[in-house]
């Protein structure tokens, strides 16, 4: 098997400090509570298993089957949620709202650690099945020259954003060492992988693996609310494009996604973040309808974390080879 080094210390946790207010919460990106957990006993490391059966789509078009067997991995990013918040509207005049969300710590060794065992298993992966696989490192300065983000100044790190009223996430975008994560939304990029593909043969392979620590959604009830869980939630999508017929596709879990492990450590109520009494009444006499709200603190397990990373990243990296054959 495959194994880069990173050559990093022991990693630190660098911690999110987000303040909740009762007028407006800090959020994070998570899941709904109701999605269940996809694993069957456990892998080597003691994760659950993934199984992403009936989990997963794929639009291959003319890169099915038409490319080299060429699988070049330029830019591979992991995704982890350090804000998370699912909000439910109902009642009369869909005037009551209730909403948990959840803050979290994110380690940035550590992930980048968990994206290169990832990249590597990948590579293994591909070149088990026939294929020849090139990294990042291995492409060296024939690296496509691609628009990154700009670390945020308080983390330090890219911070991506998502929020569709109903699920806010913010994530840290974290890249393999070295190297700084790819704007996925940045029209150039497509035109700089057609660029750095001329010529070749084979498929570019862009990998973005996304996590949520802490689950939030809406109560699986008759009566409006929101819980908060302690699991892990995982969706991944590759997305590909080919050298010598110009396709595109993409692979992906279900947008969806899904919980991948039960359990990856413990949460807290945030002091002053639940909506009290005295702010109800005053809601009700403004006609504004009741508030049912929530922030908690996630303290991860990150041992489990990262057993649990890798095993959802290596089921999904098994989809995307199989599916390319």
């Amino acid at each position: 098997m495959r194994k880069t080094s990173i050559g990093m210390k022991t990693p630190m946790a660098a911690v999110v400090a987000l303040c909740l207010g009762l007028s407006g919460m800090a959020t994070a990106g998570g899941s709904a509570s109701g999605t269940s957990v996809q694993a069957a006993n456990a892998d080597e490391s003691g994760a659950p298993a993934v199984s992403l059966a009936n989990r997963m789509e794929a639009s291959l078009g003319r890169i099915q089957g038409k490319e080299a067997q060429v699988a070049y991995l330029p830019a591979m990013q992991l995704r982890w949620a350090v804000r998370s918040k699912a909000t439910a509207t109902g009642g009369v005049f869909r005037k009551h709202k209730s909403s948990k969300e959840i803050i979290a710590p994110f380690d940035q060794a550590l992930q980048q650690r968990v994206l290169v065992a990832l990249q590597d298993d990948l590579a293994t992966r591909f070149e088990a099945a026939g294929w020849q696989a090139v990294t990042a490192g291995e492409l060296g300065a024939d690296l496509p020259q691609m628009k990154t983000l700009k670390p945020n100044a308080e983390l330090g790190v890219p911070l991506f954003k998502y929020d569709d009223t109903i699920n806010a996430h913010d994530y840290v975008v974290i890249a393999l060492p070295g190297a700084a994560p790819m704007d996925a939304k940045a029209i150039s990029n497509g035109m700089a992988i057609q660029r750095f593909l001329k010529g070749k043969q084979g498929l570019n392979a862009n990998i973005v693996y996304t996590f949520a620590p802490g689950t939030v959604g809406e109560t699986d009830s008759r009566m409006l609310g929101t819980e908060a869980g302690a699991g892990l939630w995982f969706s991944a999508r590759a997305d590909l494009n080919g050298a010598e017929r110009g396709g595109w596709g993409n692979i992906n879990t279900k947008p969806e996604g899904l919980v991948v492990a039960p359990d990856i450590g413990t949460l807290a109520e945030i002091a002053g973040s639940k909506a009290g009494t005295a702010e109800n009444v005053i809601r009700f006499i403004g006609g504004m309808g009741g508030v049912d709200r929530t922030g908690c603190q996630m303290t991860p397990d990150w041992a489990k974390a990262e057993a649990a990373m890798i095993s959802a990243g290596k089921a999904f990296n098994a989809e995307l080879v199989a599916r390319l054959k």
